[in-house]
């Protein structure tokens, strides 16, 4: 029409604004992980050589090659493998792991590990081994086997492998409890393999403390194995003796005062340690 003016023509953009358009979109979002990435327009084909990085991983077939119109498949970037933050990062977190499963295998075996005890008199054939089966037979009876250790062991060696005394097996035997033991001396590793060693009387419990300070001497042993040394009759609660008395030179009715004293004292004992391993 005369006077009418005609629409400006509309332009197709061209290759080379394209990739200014992108170029510019990817400077609004940078993105750290592009920096010295070798995929660049310049590398591609009729591409300015001015262009910034296209995308921070290389895309390739190299993955794929024989499939034909398969995807590109994209590989991290080398700047991940060299970016000594990430390699941190990682380092870190597989520490990490590596001590949360080393404390909880700790504590799994720590609570596998039986509670030792030892039972300790003068030449462990009368009032130890007795300790040890009232011991080891109240246990049993609670289903707890599997939780504990029980030994016995003598200050002296005098008797060793020889059996309990005739008396403490026929007396205990009347009580439904069996004395196996057989005699053997205190050692040094005891101090590093029981928990709790009990001693007799107070003589004993002086000679168990004097071997222990003299075999420190000659070998390393737990600091706190003096603290490992109780008095037996401590755990009493019906009965008020301090010692549990040798019935050895004594006669039948010595025999049965031992055991009445170690029931007592070893129900109470078994009690306490189950307490403590529960709490």
């Amino acid at each position: 029409m005369p006077g009418a003016v005609a629409p400006a023509p509309t332009l197709a953009p061209t290759r080379s604004s394209a990739y200014t358009s992108a170029a510019a979109a990817s400077t609004l979002s940078p993105n750290p992980t592009s920096r010295g990435d070798p995929l660049t327009l310049s590398s591609c084909r009729n591409a300015p050589a001015s262009a910034t990085p296209l995308v921070p991983l290389a895309a390739t077939r190299r993955h794929v090659r024989g499939f034909r119109g398969a995807p590109l498949v994209a590989s991290p970037s080398p700047h991940h493998a060299r970016n000594p933050r990430l390699r941190f990062a990682s380092a870190a977190a597989a520490e990490g792991m590596a001590a949360e499963a080393s404390t909880a295998d700790a504590a799994a075996a720590a609570e596998a590990k039986p509670f030792a005890v030892l039972f300790v008199c003068l030449g462990n054939i009368c009032r130890s081994p007795a300790a040890e089966a009232v011991f080891r037979t109240l246990v049993s009876k609670r289903g707890l086997d599997s939780k504990f250790l029980i030994d016995s062991a003598g200050t002296i060696g005098y008797h060793e492998g020889n059996k309990a005394d005739s008396r403490m097996r026929a007396a205990s035997k009347k009580r439904g409890i069996e004395v196996t033991s057989i005699s053997r001396p205190i050692r040094p590793s005891d101090f590093r393999d029981f928990d709790l060693i009990l001693a007799m009387d107070r003589q004993n419990y002086e000679d168990i403390l004097n071997s222990f300070e003299r075999w420190r001497r000659k070998e390393p042993l737990p600091e706190n194995a003096p603290d490992k040394v109780k008095l037996m009759c401590s755990y009493c609660k019906r009965h008020t003796e301090s010692e549990v008395p040798d019935p050895y030179y004594g006669g039948p009715q010595g025999f049965e005062k031992v055991l009445d004293i170690l029931e007592d004292a070893c129900e109470s004992l078994l009690d306490s340690i189950v307490a403590s391993i529960s709490g």
